[in-house]
């Protein structure tokens, strides 16, 4: 017996369009992965291409009927694109091709190349493992609609295709909920060694301690330290009556609820044990601020290890995603970097629901982004319809000038700015002069300046 993958109604709908449309496609499959199963949660098209390279081009209904393009370059984009929209708990747990049958054995060992390539450009972004390697190739034939599903260890590349089980779950899958506030506030310097790398490397060693201390943090849920191997809302049997009891006999502060609150406490590192410190030359000093809020989900029978891990993986994803596209963008303006008067900003994180409802993926906004093109990166990344309305833009506020400059540099910088309130959250001001860097962002905003020694 295969590895069981669980799909709900949702999925159903996306496989029955398939079918009915009989068009070959290709697609990333999200979810959740635990140790005895995964849970399937929506198919995302890979976006086509216009004539230009870029994402948009033809609607999904003037796609052609012809043998897909198995573009691979293009399909691990799609897969990096689309992890940043994730929340803690949910992954990228496998790829599909919908394709005619003697296509799919024909091209297997290119399939199969496509599945371990995805994984490999996600590799430096899966910085917490939630649980199982083996990873999901699902072909679809149009005009038979027969499904084959196999995994492979993607760990492993010499593996070979394991069989897996599809099963529609009955009814509506249930999820937990989690969520915190981490208050971040961390200083490292930038050796000499390291002055010629990107600002995307720079800040890629400076956060690598802070983040692996993440991994190592101790939790409260709800407030009480719960024993990690515990359901994270006790099993009940028999309605409410037993919900009260088991409530109680596990604790009386465990109690069913929408959200889950989580207390991070990451170790307090100390060098008094340190007999002979490091002397380094250093050319700045970076100052990471902050408070971090973050979400993330379980399935309905998770453990309480099982969902302080999700919110792990969502606060070292959200913030090295926000890095990245950061640091992405300033590569569009390099001109700009050399104004010590430029201005950047750091995106902010909107959150929109998936059909599910109770499930949300999220997108990062500039300044100049509206609820408009958060609508067109849903779409093309995860097929989703949505209206305006469904994009929540209430969780990060927007801080003003004087709250984003460090006190240091106030003084200097105020006057060039001016101390007007801004209308995005997590804007970044940057004014760059040689190795003098200044970024601060405010509540719910990350803050990192660089000033030279």
């Amino acid at each position: 017996m295969g590895r069981v993958i669980t799909y709900d109604n949702i999925v159903q709908e996306q496989l029955n369009k398939i079918y009915k449309d009989k068009i070959s496609r290709t697609g990333l499959i999200i979810g959740q992965c635990s140790d005895q199963k995964d849970f399937v949660i929506r198919l995302c098209g890979t976006p086509l291409k216009d004539d230009s390279g870029e994402v948009g081009g033809e609607t999904p209904n003037k796609r052609s009927s012809k043998i897909v393009d198995l573009d691979e370059p293009w399909i691990c984009q799609h897969a990096k694109q689309l992890m940043r929209a994730l929340p803690g708990g949910l992954d990228i747990l496998g790829f599909y091709a919908v394709v005619p049958s003697d296509f799919s054995s024909k091209n297997q060992t290119q399939l199969r190349q496509i599945l371990f390539s995805i994984f490999k450009t996600l590799g430096k972004n899966r910085k917490l493992n939630l649980s199982s390697t083996e990873r999901i190739l699902l072909t679809v034939c149009p005009v038979t609609s027969k499904i084959v599903c196999r995994t492979y260890d993607i760990a492993d590349y010499k593996s070979g295709a394991n069989p897996a089980e599809l099963k529609l779950f009955p009814g509506t899958m249930r999820w937990h909920r989690v969520r915190c506030q981490l208050a971040v506030d961390i200083k490292f310097p930038i050796k000499s060694e390291d002055a010629g790398l990107s600002l995307q490397k720079q800040i890629e060693i400076g956060l690598h301690p802070f983040l692996e201390n993440v991994k190592e943090a101790h939790a409260l849920v709800n407030g009480v330290q719960r024993e990690l191997d515990e359901p994270l809302e006790p099993i009940t049997e028999g309605g409410k009556k037993s919900r009260k009891k088991a409530a109680s006999e596990n604790d009386k502060k465990i109690i069913l609820r929408d959200w889950h609150d989580i207390e991070l406490f990451i170790p307090l590192e100390n060098n008094n044990n340190i007999s002979n410190p490091e002397i380094c030359d250093c050319v700045c000093m970076m100052t990471f601020k902050g408070t971090v809020q973050c979400r993330a989900y379980v399935h309905g029978k998770a453990s309480v290890q099982e969902a302080i891990n999700a919110l792990k993986q969502d606060i070292i994803r959200s913030i090295t995603a926000r890095c990245e596209i950061h640091c992405e963008d300033l590569l569009l303006i390099e001109e700009e970097q050399k104004d010590p008067l430029v201005v950047h900003e750091l995106p902010r994180r909107v959150f929109a629901p998936l059909p599910q409802g109770d499930i949300c993926v999220c997108d990062y906004q500039f300044h100049s982004d509206t609820a408009v093109d958060s609508l067109d990166a849903f779409r093309e990344l995860l097929n989703l319809e949505l209206t305006e309305d469904d994009i929540d833009t209430s969780c990060e506020v927007s801080p003003t000038t004087s709250n984003l400059i460090l006190p240091e540099v106030m003084e200097d910088r105020l006057s060039e700015f001016g101390d007007t309130p801004t209308h995005s959250s997590l804007n970044m001001y940057v004014p760059i002069a040689g190795v003098a860097i200044t970024i601060a962002v405010a509540m719910f905003s990350y803050l990192f300046a660089s000033q030279s020694n």
